[in-house]
């Protein structure tokens, strides 16, 4: 029932949305007419998907520049639009706005883009607008897209403020490379139905991409019945065979893991009932290899019939080319349909790109890169389909500390931490241990006497039975997971450069003194021989702070405590550290025999200095800053590829961050790719300023 619900309110949420689009676009349209391209002006949508050949009203930039209707490739359809001859970097595609929008309105611009270059080129896409105060140049949009690949890109243009306006461009450019670049589905909606994808009304008189199975059998725009308005399509079938389908092509439209409604209105004057399916057909090479229906449904005479299928692209598909298909299931020598509708129910759901060149597979001849997740990411699809494609090595990033693992004196709690260590295996992801030994979340039953409650002090008896506390907790988790752990942060953070000495003041330290660092790495030892045991700490750059470190680290060697390595938290900014301080780090501790480096929880936060309340302006020069910095960070860890065995980021994406309302990771919270991923794969599309 609850199901049934839902499709009806989705059904409702469509048929409005078509019924206000219509409203808004018809109460709009002056006399004024673009003459064979899709769309009017002043409508509140408006696309342009150049099935009907012409390039009109697009326009080159650049003198050498041609524009042409091509059918090399499309997002959909047959159709789009080559710009080709570009000899400047900013010769682009330009869109005369000026007569197609309501200046009283926020819209949304979306186009799919394709390069066939063999590299990386980012795209463009900017404002220029001309008041009587002046010319206005804005950049709207800017992304990088892989070659051979349909990609939309998404901007808005908000005019509201503005007076005086004279003129209005867009504009399209590559400012990587001079190579020519396709466009397709260029759309214009206002931002309150940004979600609707497509509408096709037909009332331009153009077939919008539809194609007939049967080259015989005849598509065409028919003024004998309409919807709404004027136009239909009308599809007459061939004597011989007369339940040909009709496809849609839809191959950059959809993306994979969200989900959408396809809508459209039949009209038949022939049969008792039609019964029609609609569906889905998966191509690979240009062969149809399976295909689903998603919705059957009867058509009754002489009545316009609402057809509503949905439908979800799995996250794991590999199959990149689909159509949409509309198939009678009964022979009928015609029918019509109208008002053809794809809307994005998820509008306001995310998902990642995972035809991105993979992170791992990139810096896999030099260390791992891992992430630190929480556990909801875990049972989110589109979180896991970010890890195994970018990320070979993962961090619980509380779930394995004590508090979570034993809350109260002798329970345990493995089940969290167990679904980490199967999802790894289930997937062949390495896993880090963090953390065995902290200061911070720690129950406090561990420093409490067992019998009176009272905190325990530094006696012999007190110390007994911390350390045995501390034993039992340790040999335990470890055994658990012995040689399934790659690598544990066995002491975290357990110096402060304040203190005369260097160690903090933890109630560890205040019981046992620093004998519980010495005792941890042996007890840690004992439960599994083949782990790698690190010390982990942050501001680790700072000098002071890394020479006692430095002290620590050294001393523990000498006297044979079984420790392994350094974790540099690289908790940091587009300003602090230097990146030659944290080379400095990586050589000084690396000078003792036997010692590694990983890079534990690397974030470079842009909001440190700057304050959260920056304009987009000064954030996009910060992102790139940081880009830069983690760039030059990379090329270092590169060079000491035989100490650095590991790289972890401490978060998915930004708003899993523990640096809330900074932007210190490589994805947004959209699971976008942000300068800093970039930076890391190919520098070159990273701007310069």
């Amino acid at each position: 029932m609850k199901s049934d619900f839902y499709r009806k309110m989705k059904r409702f949420s469509v048929k409005i949305l078509i019924v206000l689009v219509l409203f808004t676009t018809f109460a709009e349209i002056d006399s004024v007419k673009i003459d064979k391209v899709i769309g009017a002006t002043k409508k509140s949508f408006v696309e342009f998907n150049f099935e009907n050949k012409f390039a009109t009203p697009f326009k080159a930039s650049g003198k050498s520049m041609t524009l042409k209707i091509d059918n090399t490739t499309a997002a959909e359809g047959t159709f789009s639009l080559l710009a080709s001859g570009r000899k400047q970097i900013d010769d682009g595609v330009l869109l005369d706005v000026t007569n197609l929008i309501d200046y009283a309105n926020e819209y949304i611009i979306t186009l799919y883009v394709y390069q066939k270059s063999s590299k990386l080129q980012r795209f463009v896409v900017s404002s220029e607008i001309e008041t009587k105060s002046g010319k206005e140049n804005k950049l709207l949009c800017e992304k990088v897209i892989i070659p051979n690949s349909w990609k939309k890109l998404d901007a808005s243009l908000n005019l509201t403020e503005l007076k005086g306006i004279k003129k209005v461009w867009l504009k399209v450019y590559v400012p990587t490379s001079t190579t020519n670049f396709y466009v397709d589905l260029f759309t214009l909606k206002v931002a309150g139905s940004s979600h609707l994808i497509k509408f096709e009304s037909f009332e331009d008189k153009n077939i919008a991409g539809f194609i007939s199975q049967d080259k015989k059998c005849k598509l065409s725009i028919s003024k004998e019945k309409a919807y709404q308005s004027t136009y239909s399509i009308k599809l007459q079938q061939t004597a011989k065979r007369q339940n040909t389908t009709v496809i849609l092509p839809v191959k950059g439209t959809f993306e994979r893991g969200k989900n959408y409604s396809i809508s459209f209105y039949v009209y038949q004057p022939i049969l008792k009932s039609l019964n029609l399916a609609v569906g889905v057909r998966f191509l690979e090479n240009g062969k149809s290899t399976r295909e689903i229906v998603l919705e059957k449904v009867a058509v009754p005479k002489n009545k316009w019939t609402e057809v509503f299928a949905s439908y979800t692209p799995s996250l794991d598909s590999k199959i990149k080319d689909f159509v949409i298909f509309i198939r009678p299931l009964s022979d009928i020598s015609y029918y019509y349909f109208d008002n053809f509708t794809i809307s994005d129910d998820g509008w306001y759901s995310a998902v990642p790109d995972l035809d991105l060149p993979s992170l791992s597979e990139k810096y896999k001849n030099y260390f791992k890169v891992g992430v630190a997740v929480p556990y909801k990411a875990l049972t989110n699809p589109v979180d896991i389909a970010l890890i195994k494609r970018h990320f070979n090595s993962i961090t619980a990033e509380n779930e394995m500390k004590p508090e979570a693992i034993e809350p109260y004196e002798g329970t345990f709690n493995f089940s969290i931490a167990d679904e980490y260590l199967n999802f790894c295996k289930k997937n062949n992801i390495a896993i880090r241990g963090h953390t065995l030994v902290w200061h911070q979340q720690t129950p406090s039953w561990f420093f409490e006497n067992p019998q009176t409650g009272e905190k325990l002090t530094n006696n012999e008896k007190d110390r007994k039975i911390l350390l045995e506390r501390l034993k039992k907790y340790i040999q335990t988790i470890v055994s658990r997971y012995k040689g399934r752990i790659y690598a544990w942060d066995v002491v975290n953070e357990a110096i402060d450069e304040n203190q005369p000495d260097g160690f903090r003041r933890s109630e560890w330290f205040n019981i046992l003194g620093p004998e519980y660092i010495e005792k941890a790495f042996i007890y840690a030892h004992q439960a599994d021989p083949n782990a790698l045991l690190f010390y982990n700490d942050y501001s680790t750059e700072n000098p002071i702070k890394r020479e006692y470190i430095y002290k620590l680290i050294k001393n523990l060697k000498e006297k044979g405590v079984p420790i392994h390595g350094v974790g540099l938290q690289c908790h940091i900014s587009v300003s602090w550290p230097s990146v030659e301080e944290v080379e400095k780090t990586i050589k000084l501790f690396t000078s003792i025999p036997g010692i590694k480096v990983h890079i534990t929880e690397i974030d470079i936060s842009i909001s440190k200095e700057f304050g959260e309340d920056i304009d987009e302006e000064t954030k996009r020069y910060l992102l790139i800053q940081q880009a830069r910095k983690l760039k030059d960070l990379f090329e270092v860890f590169k060079k000491y590829k035989n100490v650095v065995t590991s790289v972890s980021f401490w978060g998915l994406k930004d708003d899993y961050s523990w640096l809330k309302g900074d932007f210190p990771l490589l994805f947004d919270k959209d699971y976008q790719p942000k300068f800093a991923f970039w930076s890391l794969i190919d520098p070159s599309v990273v701007p310069e300023e």
